[in-house]
């Protein structure tokens, strides 16, 4: 038996798929848990040890162990860290679920499908792609590399993601329809059509809400005057809600770690720091933090005066005239 690595700590279900397999198969003599974050060193996982970072795979034997790809909250930050982790030249295994039939599909020697998803006959299912719980894969349908296909998202049939795409929760894709590479499919969003590579999609019918071109139209200068200080807090805002110890205002917020349901949190926050109101589709059109702000400030004229509140004389005006219809 050989040893395994896992590489990456945030996501202790795909330590609990291996030892599920692990049970019945008896694969590995002993696991690892490795995380580039010091602070977690010498803390324990489902009771695998976290030994230290990526790097320590430069110590061992490929003959005698295995790695797999754990990190999945962002398909950037997946793709970069399978590199990462294939110049140690430890080779990476399977993990898919007892319970999943695969007879008539064909699944990558690196891919991760949890329990309870359904992969259809005649699909593909790419190099370090991830189907999480309850994910649907209809038949003849194809899952690019690096893809990651969230908790019960459905691909109908004959679909076809590209290179890095992000399916949702609850996310939905109707048959034959193509998705470029490194797109966005936002939780519970219903995509009717193709979908360009590097766009977002959200909402139910799906609205594609940036693009490649989008974006870099959305850093440029804006127009309106930049205010710092709401800058400075947004920045802080996206270092607390994706965990990174350094945001600047041309990073964007899907680049850094975000997603549509982090995004959600984020509005949240910037609306009790600073009582300004942004909608979740604000997030995905203004993906930076200049960009961001500047929307906020030039929203700032536009919104409706509060009104004022009624006199006590104009409320018994009201009652007693409602009074009056009624009796």
């Amino acid at each position: 038996m050989k040893s395994l690595y896992f590489c990456g700590a945030g996501n202790s279900e795909g330590i609990r798929l291996a030892q599920t397999i692990n049970r019945e198969e008896q694969r590995w003599s002993e696991m690892f848990v490795l995380d580039d974050d010091a602070s977690r060193h010498g803390t324990k996982l489902l009771g695998c040890e976290i030994i230290g970072g990526f790097d320590v795979l430069a110590d061992v034997d490929p003959e005698t162990s295995e790695v797999v790809n754990l990190v999945a909250r962002q398909t950037r930050g997946r793709s970069a860290a399978r590199k990462k982790i294939a110049s140690y030249g430890v080779p990476f295994t399977r993990l898919v679920s007892p319970n999943v039939d695969t007879y008539g599909a064909e699944v990558a020697h690196d891919a991760i499908v949890y329990h309870n998803a359904t992969i259809g006959p005649e699909t593909v299912v790419g190099e370090g792609s991830v189907v999480f719980m309850g994910a649907v894969v209809g038949h003849e349908a194809i899952v690019g590399k690096s893809c990651v296909m969230a908790a019960n998202s459905v691909l109908n049939a004959r679909v076809e993601l590209g290179e890095g795409v992000y399916v949702g929760t609850n996310a939905t894709i109707l048959p034959e329809t193509k998705v470029g590479a490194f797109a966005t499919i936002g939780a519970g969003s219903v995509v009717l059509e193709d979908v360009p590579a590097g766009a977002t999609v959200i909402g139910v019918p799906g609205e594609v809400l940036s693009s490649p071109a989008a974006n870099r139209a959305a850093t440029e200068e804006p127009e309106v005057q930049i205010d710092h200080e709401l800058e400075k807090t947004i920045c802080k805002i996206w270092q607390d809600v994706l965990a990174v110890p350094v945001v600047e205002v041309g990073h964007n917020f899907f680049d850094v770690g975000g997603s549509s349901l982090l995004a959600v949190r984020m509005r949240d926050h910037l609306h009790e720091e600073t009582g300004n109101k942004i909608s979740l589709t604000d997030v995905f059109r203004f993906p930076t933090v200049r960009s961001l702000a500047a929307h906020v400030v030039s929203n700032r004229g536009n919104a409706a005066p509060p009104k004022a509140a009624p006199s006590r004389a104009a409320i018994r005006r009201e009652f007693h005239a409602r009074w009056r219809k009624t009796h």
